[in-house]
């Protein structure tokens, strides 16, 4: 199957970059599966070996700007957003849409549209769904994890990933919690200066994947329905388990094995008592089943089945 994904961005992103590296992991569980697999991105950006470029201008970075440059034989099209009312009508080629965040009330989206989780589709009147995907070879498990060091890594200024919550918890349960993903918010930087607490900023790479393995676990108190939560993937793929909300489709990704969901109003002795305890969940055990259920190989195979359907007619609901 020859298959164009489309995200008219510079690949690969400079930081943290959720969408961005979906889709490259996706193109790269694609070519493996053995399927010629095209990105449509930014001008001048470098892709896996065995992806190739479909070279998008800086000043069009509509849909399309993708109608001229289809390879010949293209078989299906993957949006990463609704493209622009009226081309999906314009367009020969079957196409398929992701949506990566939470609608707008009263948003309408085109109809092979795909999300992110169950919870996801269902709060959006859909049914169709694929789970994110993680090249488990960028994760790997520590040598030596630390005993009550949690992790909050998120977007520390974004309010609903309830950074202040997470501080709170570990004052709390007294642990020594490391904060990634992001600068030190001015509304707390008072607060915690002479805290215990270890401010890491913005991460990716090699420091990030360190980061989550070395943590005894991910806390992920967030405060809105998640569509999917890609980090806590990354860090049950890196043996650290995960104490999160129950909102979204936080109870979906963790489901039996991957460590502690609670309501986000329940007492911080629930929290804490939580973050003592998946410490004892093994690494080995996380990692094994995160690879079953999240890789990224996993992922592509979802999707062909979902380019199988639309190709055959089968409208996506």
């Amino acid at each position: 199957m020859k298959i164009v994904l489309f995200h008219p961005v510079h690949l690969p992103p400079a930081d943290y970059g959720g969408v961005e590296r979906v889709v490259l992991w996706l193109a790269e569980g694609l070519r493996d599966l053995g399927h010629s697999v095209w990105i449509a991105a930014r001008e001048g950006s470098r892709l896996p070996a065995g992806v190739n470029l479909i070279s998008i201008p800086k000043e069009e970075h509509s849909a399309e700007s993708l109608l001229a440059r289809l390879p010949p034989g293209t078989d299906i099209v993957h949006f990463q957003a609704p493209p622009e009312e009226g081309f999906l009508r314009r367009a020969a080629v079957p196409s398929v849409t992701t949506i990566h965040g939470n609608g707008k009330p009263g948003e309408v989206f085109p109809k092979n549209t795909v999300f992110l989780s169950r919870d996801h589709a269902s709060r959006h009147g859909r049914s169709a769904y694929v789970h994110n995907g993680v090249n488990p070879g960028e994760f790997h498990l520590s040598a030596a994890k630390r005993k009550n060091s949690p992790l909050f890594l998120s977007k520390t200024s974004w309010r609903v990933k309830n950074l202040a919550g997470a501080l709170r918890i570990a004052d709390h349960a007294k642990q020594r919690l490391t904060v990634a993903g992001g600068h030190r918010p001015i509304g707390l930087h008072l607060r915690t200066f002479f805290s215990k607490h270890t401010w890491a900023g913005p991460v990716a790479g090699e420091k990030k994947s360190r980061l989550l393995a070395d943590a005894s676990a991910l806390l992920f108190p967030v405060i809105w329905p998640e569509p999917f939560g890609l980090v806590m993937v990354e860090a049950l793929l890196s043996g650290t388990p995960v104490v999160g909300s129950r909102l979204g489709s936080i109870p979906e990704v963790l489901g039996d094995f991957g460590g502690a969901v609670l309501d986000p109003t329940a007492p911080l002795e629930a929290w804490a008592e939580a973050l003592r305890e998946v410490q004892k969940l093994e690494p080995e055990r996380l990692r094994e089943t995160a690879i079953k259920r999240y890789s990224n190989l996993r992922m592509a195979a979802d999707y062909v089945r979902i380019y199988g359907r639309v190709q055959q007619g089968e409208d996506l609901v």
